[in-house]
This record gives structure tokens, C-alpha cells and sequence, in this order.
């Protein structure tokens, strides 16, 4: 059975137990969807069983360490997720979206750099305006950002990429490029030497995560100097210092947003011996988000937090 053909199964059925599937599926745990939802798990659990029935299928499987979707509770979710998010955005717009007072949960995508260099500031200027304001953090995949912004899977994206789709894409700042080198690496001046360059393994983040201009910049202003390919490919930044600092590679990063992580004894940073390139880091949302007062004031708020 699919849902999109059979839209009578989701006539007449309590937005309160759609919901409440939305955030099992999103937690993968009754017990922290019962805590997202300030809800008791028996609740949770009996409105699953409501589910359950309604939809004749068991929609959940339980897991060692949770439950997995069904089949059809995966085609369910694609189907209503963004709608109901739309809606249930709506209904707290109605009711005059107050920060100060506020339990609303904003989902965001950002790389671990992100992460480590972003979110806190983030997290200073929600909690400052709005203490009860919850933030939930996804990793960012730069090939699915615009259809989880377009279907509200999520709020907002921080990338260093601009992405294809009907989305709203703004930069926040620019950021420049250096590289990460051995502590014992001599160097020209706080540069990195273009032979060391040539000569030393590089390991590089690969382009899910939304740093895919690395590639072509340093490669364009740095021609014959690294190779398209790198020795090593790691899905987040967090590993490159100690890559760099135990096994003798280089790795360029972006400079600004590394600099809230610990560069470990062993590693240094230098510029690089050509210009820097530099990068712009975009704000994604829906096109439409300014309609919703409570995503709207989310969004002002990473501005302002953000702002160079």
C-alpha cells in the first residue's frame, strides 16, 4: 500500500498521533520521543497502537536499541513530514510565537565544524532570548540539504556550498583557506613551502560535506601543486589535526571555522604559499520561511549570532 494513493487513510486521523509518529520516527526511541514530546512513553505507546491499527501495519519494530520503521512507515513519513511540520508550524504562528515562553524545536544541519565553531554561539543567542527553545542538530549532507529544506525535514543548513534547489540561500560570512601541517615542518615564515606542499601527503574532507570548493580552488590557484585526488578522504574535519599530527600529512582547512577546534601538539597552522582562497559559508531555508514567525525569528537569530 502506498500513502500517496491512498490519501482517505490520513482523512479524519488526529494530528496530535501524526505528529507524535513524526518524532518517533525522527528519535528511533519511544523513550526520547516521549521526552521530546513531553509526553509519558505510555502515551507515546498507545498513540502507536491507535497507528498501529489504523494503518494496519506495525509501523515500528523494536530494536536493541530502539525501534526501526516499516516499510510503509518510511513512504508515510516521506508524505507528511514536511506538511505537517508546515502545519504545525502554522498553528504555533497563530497562537503569537513568543521565544520567552517558547518549548518550539528548530532542527539544523551542520558539519562538525559547524558544530564546534558555530553552534555555541548559536546556542548563547537562542537561549539568551528563549531559555525553553530547543535545538536539535543533523549531520549535514550536502547532496540531500534542499530536499530536507524543502520538505522541512529541517529549519535551516549552514553550508560551504550553494546547493540546487527552491531554497533560500544567503551568505553569512567568508571564510579563507590555510593548511594544516607537521609541528617539525620548517617552514617560510609561518608558510608552508610549495615542495612541502608537493612532497606531503594530503588528506582531505570529502565533499558531503559541503567544502567542495577546496577542490577547485586550491587547485586552481595552487595548479600542479595538490593532486585532485588525496592520499586520504574522512568524512569530518575533527580527524584531520591528529591525521596531520601523527602521520605526517597535510590537510587544508578553512580557517576561521577551525579555529574553535585544538590544534594537538604536533600539528601547526601556516598559510598557504600562494593566495587563500576563500569560501562563502550560506544560510539555507525554505522559500517560504519568513511566512512562519517562529522559523523566521530562528533564522534572525543564527544572523545575528553569525554576524561577521
Amino acid at each position: 500500500m502506498t500513502i500517496v494513493n491512498n490519501e482517505a487513510m490520513l482523512l479524519n486521523l488526529d494530528l496530535n498521533l501524526l505528529r507524535t509518529f513524526v518524532v518517533v520516527y525522527r528519535a528511533k526511541n519511544l523513550t526520547a520521543a516521549a521526552e521530546t514530546l513531553r509526553v509519558s512513553q505510555p502515551g507515546v505507546s498507545h498513540a502507536l497502537r491507535r497507528l498501529r491499527t489504523h494503518f494496519d501495519d506495525p509501523l515500528f519494530i523494536r530494536t536493541g536499541t530502539g525501534v526501526r520503521p516499516t516499510r510503509l512507515a518510511a513512504d508515510l513519513y516521506a508524505e507528511i513530514s514536511g506538511p505537517l511540520s508546515h502545519i504545525v508550524a502554522s498553528m504555533e504562528d497563530r497562537t503569537r510565537f513568543d521565544p520567552a515562553t517558547s518549548h518550539r524545536r528548530f532542527r539544523i544541519a551542520l558539519t562538525d565544524l559547524g558544530e564546534a565553531g558555530l553552534l555555541p554561539r548559536i546556542l548563547l543567542a537562542t537561549g539568551s532570548v528563549g531559555p525553553g527553545i530547543e535545538i536539535e542538530v543533523v549531520p549535514l549532507d550536502i547532496d540531500t540539504v534542499a530536499r530536507d529544506v524543502v520538505t522541512r525535514d529541517i529549519d535551516a543548513a549552514i553550508t560551504s556550498s550553494a546547493v540546487l534547489g527552491q531554497v533560500n540561500q544567503e551568505v553569512l560570512f567568508r571564510d579563507r583557506y590555510a593548511c594544516l601541517a607537521p609541528a617539525d615542518l620548517e617552514d617560510d615564515n609561518g608558510r608552508i613551502r610549495v615542495e612541502d606542499l608537493q612532497r606531503l601527503p594530503e588528506a582531505r574532507v570529502g565533499s558531503s560535506a559541503g567544502h567542495g570548493a577546496i577542490t577547485e580552488a586550491v587547485t586552481t590557484l595552487g595548479a600542479g601543486v595538490l593532486s585532485r585526488a588525496p592520499q586520504v578522504e574522512v568524512p569530518r574535519f575533527t580527524s584531520l589535526p591528529w591525521i596531520v599530527a601523527r602521520c605526517g600529512y597535510v590537510a587544508i582547512i578553512p580557517i576561521d571555522a577551525f579555529a574553535a577546534l585544538t590544534v594537538p601538539e604536533g600539528a601547526k597552522l601556516l598559510e598557504l604559499p600562494f593566495p587563500s582562497p576563500t569560501t562563502a559559508v550560506y544560510l539555507v531555508s525554505h522559500a517560504a520561511a519568513d511566512a512562519d514567525s517562529a522559523t523566521a525569528w530562528f533564522l534572525d537569530t543564527v544572523r545575528s549570532a553569525l554576524a561577521a
